[in-house]
Order: C-alpha cells, then structure tokens, then sequence
C-alpha cells in the first residue's frame, strides 16, 4: 500500500482473502466468546464455540481455500 487515498475502498484494494481470514479469526473468536458467555455460565462453553468458530476459518482458510505462492 503506497499511502495514497485514492477512495473508500482504497483499503481493501491491497487486501487479499487470506488477509481477510487472518483478520477474522480473532474477531470471531471474541463474537461469539462474548456471545456465549452471556448465554452460558463458566467458561468452557464459551470457549470451545468460540475455538470452533476460529478452528473453522483456519481450516478455511488453509485447506479449503489456500494462499496462493506469490
């Protein structure tokens, strides 16, 4: 990214799908532990729905669709 605004979407231009899933995987993890922890007491539920969703956007993003080699 050179620094130049050249719009709104100038920001995603640079982006690629792998960097939208590596910027993903945490925020769904702590969306859906918010999530859980107000539906459900302790800390195990809402930390293995919010690995699983996590899990689930790596698995993603390196088997189901992988980076290409630059």
């Amino acid at each position: 990214m050179s620094g130049s605004h050249r719009g709104q979407g100038a920001v995603l231009d640079g982006l690629d799908r792998a960097d939208l899933v590596l910027l993903a995987i945490p925020l769904a993890f702590c969306a859906v532990y918010a999530v859980g922890s107000l539906l459900a007491q302790g800390n195990a539920v809402p930390v293995a729905g919010a690995s699983l969703a996590a899990g689930a956007l790596v698995v993603d993003g390196l088997f189901v669709h992988p980076p290409n080699e630059a």
